[in-house]
Formats: structure tokens, sequence, C-alpha cells
């Protein structure tokens, strides 16, 4: 009996592991494999690139979209199907997954094997991940970027990865120009985990400041009123004084940008599965707990905080986990999780900062790596089978 596994996800986390056990592990199950990739996205959406391509004239949209079913054609219809459709409902004690598709259907498959490869989302449906469909992605892109056209001044919330490097691109092409108003709003003193390097943070501000990029500290977005097309938006900012006591004051833009708050992409499993918050309970072998054929991989589970680096490292031990599991293993490889993870922050096209183990790393080799690029340079190649993230040979 030919054995199925079902991939739920098809990005950068779901198609090298389809790639991977069509390439490499199907002709070692003896009945035979057949992998069933599910997305409701017709394109890999390449978001790391997004904080540049969300303003206008950047970067086109074939650099970030890019097609998925011309990259598996190579696969006979036995081995391989790419279903269009997003996940509704997983029943774990049935092994089944239903499906409802792009074109209105619904459908129900049986698996032995379910990946979930889902991924997480922006709150407030930010164009900074995929959302229900790739036309949908792309057209909400497109109307951020007239947005920011249009704006005279622009307030962007998030210490974060995201927020951080979406300001630093918006400061070198507009501030440092002095075409429009930037400013940037972080609940700390400086932005990024407790875990990145103070001279990172400190280096991260410099940078922004060089771009004319105005920074706020210890202050947060409580409330937004849009006044409409043609109107100014109101931000009721609340900030923390060094006493404890909290200060209000209102703040007026053009454009308010919450580039915070990513949520897992699990509401179609059963709440038994999950964590309070949201992601799949995951264990050291990568598996949902208590359901030892369905395995998580990337930003859904728990076993790390979502990020695109631990997410890689993740796909690569998947499929060796997957190569002994499939063959019948008695002992499947465990996950380790790295303790010490390199940081990176693209600051506009031309610099950055990063940082590896307790060294900050230096601004050009940050351009170098990333900041230049964004990897839209090898994203192709990892929609075509030949790499992932960080893996030069798939």
């Amino acid at each position: 009996m030919v054995r199925t596994v079902v991939i739920l996800g098809a990005s950068y986390t779901g198609i090298p592991v389809a790639h991977y056990l069509l390439k490499h592990t199907a002709d070692t199950i003896i009945d035979g494999l057949k992998v069933i990739l599910v997305s409701p996205n017709t394109h890999m959406y390449w978001c790391w690139a997004t904080v540049r391509a969300i303003l206008p004239d950047m970067l086109a949209d074939e650099k970030i979209f890019l097609p998925i079913a011309p990259n598996f054609a190579q696969y006979p219809a036995e081995r391989f199907e790419f279903v269009l459709g997003k996940a509704e409902n997983v029943n774990p004690d049935v092994n089944a997954v239903t499906i409802h598709e792009n074109d209105g259907t619904t459908r129900s498959i049986t698996y032995d094997e379910l990946i979930i490869a889902t991924g997480s989302s922006f709150k407030g449906g930010l164009p900074f991940k995929n959302l229900s469909t790739t036309g949908e992605t792309k057209e909400m892109l497109h109307a951020w970027a007239k947005r920011i056209q249009s704006a005279k001044s622009i307030v962007v919330a998030g210490g974060g990865t995201t927020g951080i490097e979406l300001v630093g691109e918006l400061g070198q092409e507009y501030a440092a120009k002095g075409t429009k108003e930037v400013t940037l709003i972080i609940g700390g003193d400086l932005p990024f985990q407790s875990t990145v390097m103070k001279s990172v943070q400190e280096t991260t501000i410099r940078q922004l400041k060089r771009f004319n990029v105005q920074i706020v500290t210890n202050t947060r977005v409580a409330a937004e009123t849009n006044g409409g097309e043609g109107s100014p938006t109101i931000l009721e900012l609340t900030t923390l004084g060094p006493n404890g006591n909290k200060k209000t004051k209102s703040l007026e833009t053009d454009l308010y940008i919450p580039a915070f708050g990513v949520v897992p992409n699990t509401s179609y499993l059963p709440p038994r599965m999950l964590d309070e918050r949201g992601f799949v309970n995951q264990t050291s072998t990568l598996r949902a707990k208590d359901h030892d054929n369905i395995f998580v991989v990337g930003d859904a589970g728990n076993i790390q905080e979502p990020r695109g680096k631990t997410a890689d490292e993740q796909v690569m031990h998947l499929v060796k986990i997957l190569d002994a599991y499939l063959l019948g293993a008695d002992e499947l490889p465990e996950y380790r999780p790295s303790e010490s993870v390199p940081f990176s922050v693209s600051l506009g096209r031309n610099s950055g900062t990063a940082q590896l183990g307790n060294w900050r790393i230096w601004s050009w080799l940050v351009w170098l790596f990333k900041a230049r690029y964004l990897g839209t340079d090898y994203a192709p190649n990892l929609v075509k089978r030949l790499r992932t993230i960080h893996a030069k040979n798939w």
C-alpha cells in the first residue's frame, strides 16, 4: 500500500521538506510514497524581503512571489500532488484532514503521516507574511505601497526585527532625503529582545538616527483613531517614565504601521494539540505531543520562537527524522535547539548589524550576506529543490 505524506503549508519549510522526500526518500520506501502538498497560495512568498517590497517601486513582484507548481512538475502524478486549498480541520483519530479548496469545494484527505508547516501570520493582516491567497497578499502589499507613497509622515511601532528593518528602509529612502517624516515607537529603551547584545542594539539606534528617523522609547500605542481617507490618524501613546509613572499624549500621522505581533496559523487543529498561545505542543523529535505520525516544523511549533534560521535548522533535522521514521526505526534522532542563535538586522540597503556569539559583526558583512538582496538572490533555488535557506546542497 502506497504511503501518503500530507504537508500543510508551502513556504520555506514545507517546500524543501516535500522536495527532499520526493528526491531522496521516495525510492527507499518499498510500497511507494506519495507526497501531497497543500497550500492556498500558488506562489511561495519570500517574506524576509517584504520590509523592502512594501515600499513603492523597490522590488518587483517576481522577486518575492515564486511559482510553486512548475518547480514540482518533474515528479510523476503517482508520487506528488499539489492541492490549492486551506486546511479546515484535522482529525488525528482517523488520520484525516479536511481541505477547503480555492475553487470552493471541500475535500477530505487521509494521511499516513502529516507534516504541519503552516507557519505564522502578522496580527492585523499586514502583508509581512502570507494572507489567505497569493492574490490577496499581492493586492494588500500593493495597497500598502500606495499608502506609503502618498504619506508625508509615517509612524512604525515595533522594536523587533520586522519593525526595525522596515524603519531602516523607510529611513534611507525618505527620512534621510527629507521627503517624509519617519518615526519609530518601541516599548523599551532599546530595540530587540534581551538576548541581543547591547552594542548591537545601540548600533541600530545610531544608524536609524543617521537616517533622521525620530525614535520614541518606552512607549506603546494605546489606541488608534483613523479619520478616513485624506484625514490624519491620531495615535494615543502611553509612555512609562523612570519612576514607573505613565504619561499619555497624542501623535498625529498620515500613516501608522503596527509592525509587531506574530500568531501561529493553527486554528484548524484540535485545541488539545495547542499550548496557551496557540502553538503546537512539540516534542524533541519534532512531533506533535501524543501524535507519533504528526510532525511540526517552523513557526507553528512551540519548541523555539518563530525565526527563519531556527525554522531552517528544524527542516534540516526533520528530514533525518522522517527518513528514520518511514523506514521503521525504533528510535528517532532528537532535535536539540542551538543555545547560541546568530542574529542579524538590515538597516536599509547598504548597512546593518549583527552578532555571532559575543561578537558584533561588521556592517559591511551584513550588507554582503543580507542587506543588499534580503535573500531574493537565492530564494528561487529553494523552490527549485536546490537548497534551503542555509543548506546550499539539497
